[in-house]
């Protein structure tokens, strides 16, 4: 009887974790960080990864994600934008994605 109350107690705690699981933009080729579900961004692509970072901005807004973790996505989004065509986003994605992937680890 302790086994299966253990068992059903571990399937509990196995179900309300996937159900937390959010999101995490990865750099096509890159690892994920988290046991969240993955969106590849093309980070050679700088269309892709603007597309990405402002649908990332988008999807916490209609999550209802407000305050500073909202706030860091969209300026990560803005900065993005108003960068040169020429700075290539694969050396310094990092930086601009971990600050969605902060809010995004809410999403449902």
């Amino acid at each position: 009887m302790r086994d299966f109350r253990f068992f059903l107690l571990l399937l509990a705690c196995f179900f309300s974790l996937n159900a937390h699981a959010g999101l995490e933009l990865v750099c096509s080729g890159g690892s994920a960080r988290s046991a969240n579900k993955v969106v590849n961004v093309d980070c050679s692509d700088r269309q892709d990864f603007i597309k990405k970072l402002g649908g990332a901005w988008q999807l916490l807004r209609k999550n209802s994600i407000a305050g500073p973790i909202e706030d860091m996505c969209w300026k990560a989004f803005n900065e993005a934008k108003e960068m040169h065509p020429s700075i290539s986003f694969v050396n310094i994605s990092d930086a601009f994605l971990a600050r969605c992937n902060m809010g995004l680890d809410y999403v449902k």
